[in-house]
């Protein structure tokens, strides 16, 4: 086979920089000798990754942002594309679209990798529910879907009238990461030193139970406990934290963080007793998250326990791997039982941390999850005439 047929075309109506599954998808391809085309978005304020020699990003600038002038823009801009890949992937219900255009145009297979879905229940604008539309027609004319979460593969399956069930790929990263100080260093830098710590890693907003958790720390064991927050957050919503965090009376046991790469945060992760994956059930991929949350996946890679909502897929994952423990979202004293578990016996937050490490070198580790989708590229790529 022609190492020259070994490429894939990606289209993601966003920035690549923020988005794990197609950092790590990318990365495991170029690994395996395939070059990559990731075409994106300059937008948003997630720092630069650096993606390895193999890989191609366009990021694409609109006129204006936000509008059906700029996706339309978006689309235009990718069909430009001349040498598609052996397949062309689109990434959540605004990648589709074009995805599809192109791989008509060119007559190559269609992958749909479906992230964050949009129940018919979501609220969108206009341009949104257009895009929603198309998404409803189009997804099933995939050759492959994939989905981060079982649970929600399970709910997408009847709406999209998808053929057969996708192919479930966790949100993992690529590997254990190795040991650092950066969430020390970090901690000194604001003046702070916390005994043990909490950790939510990932963007701040809404559906996170934050408020909850912030209102939890009071009835925490013991004063020197910190929670640590680091990610991307809309300034409105961080300056509401601030306010919380001064109603409670807890500034001197949290803390937040700037925003840092992708690459960096495995470092901060490592630095952490417990990691913090509480969700909201706004919406239906907060509901049917498990697999689907990279923060889980990374806490589980670095070794640290879990603190998860209370829901039977969350339960029976914690059951099944004894990597963490469970608490009810909405109720700031089961938060605070939680936590006064996982940060109060220093033993069993090893155990657990172990055993969810094991798992993530066991099954979960990105190489392995996407290990389906290349086999199946490369069957693909073995159907191309040799020139």
């Amino acid at each position: 086979m022609a190492k020259s047929l070994r490429h894939l075309t990606g289209i993601f109506y966003n920035t690549v920089d923020g988005y794990p599954p197609i950092i790590n998808g990318a990365r495991v391809l170029a690994h395996a000798g395939w070059t990559v085309e990731l075409l994106g978005r300059r937008y948003g304020a997630s720092p630069p990754v650096v993606f390895p020699p193999g890989v191609q990003v366009r990021r694409i600038v609109a006129p204006v942002q936000q509008s059906l002038a700029a996706y339309g823009h978006f689309i235009a801009t990718t069909l430009t594309t001349r040498q598609p890949g052996v397949a062309i992937m689109g990434h959540d219900m605004h990648g589709l679209l074009p995805a599809r255009l192109m791989a008509t145009r060119h007559r190559r297979p269609l992958i749909y990798h479906c992230h964050d879905w949009s129940a018919d229940d979501a609220v969108l604008g206009m341009g949104g529910r257009l895009v929603r539309r198309f998404e409803r027609r189009l997804a099933r004319t995939a050759d492959l879907v994939i989905v981060p979460d079982r649970e929600r593969a399970a709910a997408m399956l009847p709406v999209l009238r998808l053929t057969r069930p996708p192919l479930i790929v966790a949100n993992a990263p690529l590997a254990v990461p190795p040991p650092s100080n950066a969430l020390a260093e970090a901690l000194q830098q604001q003046g702070k030193h916390f005994a043990q710590t909490l950790l939510r890693q990932g963007r701040l907003g809404l559906g996170h139970a934050l408020e909850t958790t912030i209102r939890s720390i009071p009835a925490w064991q013991q004063p020197d406990w910190g929670l640590v927050l680091l990610g991307l957050g809309e300034a409105d919503y961080l300056a509401h934290l601030q306010r919380l965090i001064v109603e409670t009376g807890v500034e001197q046991q949290v803390a937040i963080l700037p925003p840092v790469s992708y690459d960096a945060v495995p470092g901060y992760t490592m630095g952490a007793t417990a990691g913090h994956a509480l969700y909201d059930p706004i919406h239906i991929n907060n509901r049917f998250i498990t697999t689907a949350s990279n923060k889980l996946m990374e806490y589980l890679a670095a070794g640290v326990p879990l603190l998860v909502s209370d829901t039977p897929a969350q339960r029976a994952f914690v059951e099944r791997y004894g990597c963490g423990i469970t608490a009810d979202e909405r109720d700031p004293l089961s938060i605070a039982e939680a936590v006064n578990q996982l940060l109060g016996d220093p033993v069993a937050a090893q155990r657990w941390g172990a055993a969810g490490q094991h798992a993530f070198t066991a099954e979960f580790a990105y190489g392995q999850q996407f290990a389906p989708v290349l086999s199946w590229l490369e069957a693909q790529a073995s159907r191309i005439p040799q020139s």
